[in-house]
């Protein structure tokens, strides 16, 4: 997550949100694009714990973990952040990285991206991609799971991102991890999570496919959950910052 400088040209946001639109996309046909031949493709008649969602799960993590990592990484996502997250784009706006004129264009950006990347997906792998088996690669969670439950893991795996990531971009030392952290997170709780609530923490990964396959009951959580656990996360994080400052300056003083 590279700094941005609220003294940069407004126009730069012109240039970046357009990124973030493109990555956004990208790593949504690419996370679709693994749910059509991975988990879409689950024979549970064959038996095996390849053939069960928990072992599928294996492999569906780490490809989407470190497509974020990638992203992250590639010459246009140190132009923007590589954020492909409206919450990440929030906590960095909170920790003073994004500028507050970049916030409303990434986040349009970032779900038209996500309506593109599936609609992408549609296309290239065609009447297969719609089929119950795979159904746009929407996240439903799993039987008995009401939304407050979806709703707690959702922020609570959000907090814990925003947090390490607040932590990490603050520090010379850790900065350039941060994208190896943000992506083993994400992968870790898909393993956690997958099969429960989801485990997406991410509003744009669920806005496309929930608006393609037609199911937007639990979308208002998938939304708005991991914004909340990112703002709550940016309020603790920068509370030390400011705490750790006052301290330092006091010794001088």
């Amino acid at each position: 997550m590279k700094q941005a400088s609220p003294s940069l040209p407004w126009w730069r946001t012109l240039h970046s949100a357009p990124l973030e639109l493109a990555l956004t996309a990208l790593m949504l046909f690419i996370v679709a694009t693994t749910v059509r031949w991975l988990l879409g493709t689950i024979d549970p008649a064959s038996g095996g714990w390849w053939n069960a969602p928990e072992g599928r799960l294996l492999a569906v993590a780490p490809l989407s973990g470190y497509t974020v990592t990638a992203v992250m990484l590639s010459p246009w996502g140190k132009v923007t952040g590589g954020h492909i997250n409206p919450a990440i784009t929030l906590a960095m706006w909170r920790y003073g990285r994004t500028p507050g004129r970049d916030v409303a264009p990434y986040i349009a950006g970032q779900l038209i991206g996500s309506l593109l990347g599936i609609a992408a997906g549609r296309l290239v792998w065609g009447p297969v991609f719609a089929s119950p088996a795979v159904d746009f690669a929407v996240i439903r969670p799993a039987p008995g799971w009401s939304w407050a439950s979806v709703a707690l893991i959702e922020t609570a795996t959000m907090f814990v991102i925003v947090g390490v990531a607040g932590i990490a971009v603050s520090s010379r030392r850790l900065g350039p991890f941060t994208p190896w952290a943000v992506g083993t997170m994400i992968a870790t709780q898909i393993i956690a999570f997958g099969t429960l609530s989801g485990g997406i923490a991410n509003p744009a990964r669920e806005f496309g496919p929930a608006v393609f396959a037609g199911a937007p009951s639990l979308l208002p959580v998938y939304l708005l959950a991991p914004v909340l656990g990112s703002l709550a996360a940016t309020v603790v994080i920068n509370r030390v910052h400011a705490r750790r400052r006052t301290t330092a300056r006091a010794p001088a003083a």
